[in-house]
């Protein structure tokens, strides 16, 4: 997809150039992702920096400032070829900066918040779900972007120039899938973007790197390895598209998919089975579970269990509630049971989560 470049209205979008989000902290207002990590080891609010002896990798932790909200954001840069950002935060007041064009492309792991980008200005993403977004904005196209207030943001940008991604991701770039033949553009002159949900496999690998409990240069390889597997899958499930059959659905049936997706996102305990979805929704069995796989890219099984168990781990980590409750409140009526499921999609127990944060 793509979009029009337009420079933000200040007046229309309220950007002051006082406040922003990385760019505007690392670097001032104004300047590029490139310039922000080139600031690092600058400002002051930097809460600590850690350099790997020989690959070659430097992260940097900023902190919010409690008169701002809570939470923090991370920062990698890999040889000055991959540029990682994490985020983990809620301000209290809504935030937007100037997002200048600096010609990388963005693969954007969202887990949950609310994040709106103005790619043009009657066609806003707004990136509030689980979802993948891909998008690269050339040199010389300024869009601004803007967080809702008090939204826990979690998410995970790993950019990186076009040639080197069709140098390391792909066999060339004239040979590139079709999903992936304008990101990888050298003479790309409109903004390019397109969304995606997130496979279960990869929110749990972009989790892991979140719940980054490694310290020192592990905390960068680790970090380094997990941007890296994260990059494989987005790259993989967008030539996966290239060879998956269109399918064609009236507006009727995207609806009714779409509340089906409501449905398992808000209904935990017990989960709907597909024949109650099915009927709820209007749809038949057949319809649903094809269609489904079709226009969200995977199961209704893995969907709903990605769902239960992100609300689980929620609970628990930010909600102080206990295991057992956390399970019944996703409809395991055993806490061993849970655990299992638990352990199987995030690669950790439960209990880990109430150790590592009271640590």
């Amino acid at each position: 997809m793509t979009s029009d470049s337009h420079k933000p209205d200040e007046r229309r979008d309220g950007w002051s150039g006082t406040q922003g989000l990385f760019r505007a902290i690392l670097a001032g207002p104004g300047h590029t992702l490139a310039d922000a990590f080139a600031s690092l080891e600058r400002p002051p609010h930097v809460e600590r920096i850690l350099r790997h002896p020989t690959r070659g990798v430097i992260g940097a932790r900023v902190a919010l400032a409690p008169e701002e909200g809570e939470g923090y954001w991370e920062f990698t840069r890999i040889r000055d070829e991959i540029y990682v950002v994490v985020a983990n935060f809620a301000y209290k007041d809504p935030r937007i900066e100037l997002v200048p064009g600096d010609g990388l492309v963005q693969f954007d792991f969202k887990i949950s918040g609310d994040l709106t980008l103005a790619v043009s200005r009657t066609e806003p993403v707004r990136w509030n779900r689980p979802s993948l977004l891909v998008w690269s904005q050339p040199k010389g196209v300024d869009i601004s972007e803007w967080t809702a207030p008090r939204a826990r943001e979690q998410f995970i940008i790993v950019s990186m120039r076009p040639e080197f991604l069709a140098q390391t991701f792909l066999s060339s770039a004239l040979e590139a899938p079709e999903p992936l033949r304008a990101f990888v553009s050298s003479c790309a002159e409109r903004i390019n973007y397109c969304q995606h949900p997130l496979s279960s496999q990869t929110l749990e690998v972009a989790t892991r790197l979140i719940n980054n409990q490694q310290v020192g240069p592990l905390a960068l390889v680790y970090t380094e390895a997990l941007a890296l597997e994260l990059v494989c899958h987005a790259v993989a499930s967008l030539c996966a598209l290239t060879g998956a059959p269109a399918e064609q659905y009236s507006d009727r049936e995207l609806k009714c998919l779409h509340s089906a997706r409501a449905v398992l996102m808000r209904q935990f305990a017990p989960a709907p089975t597909i024949d109650k979805l099915a009927r709820s929704v209007g749809m038949s069995k057949s319809t649903l579970t094809k269609g489904f796989k079709a226009v969200f890219g995977e199961t209704i099984f893995d969907f709903s269990l990605r769902c239960r168990m992100r609300h689980a781990l929620t609970l628990i980590r930010d909600q102080g509630v206990s295991v057992e409750q956390a399970g019944e409140a996703i409809g395991y009526a055993h806490p061993t049971s849970f655990t299992t499921a638990f352990r199987r999609h995030f690669g950790m127990r439960p209990i880990d989560l109430r150790r590592g944060k009271s640590r």
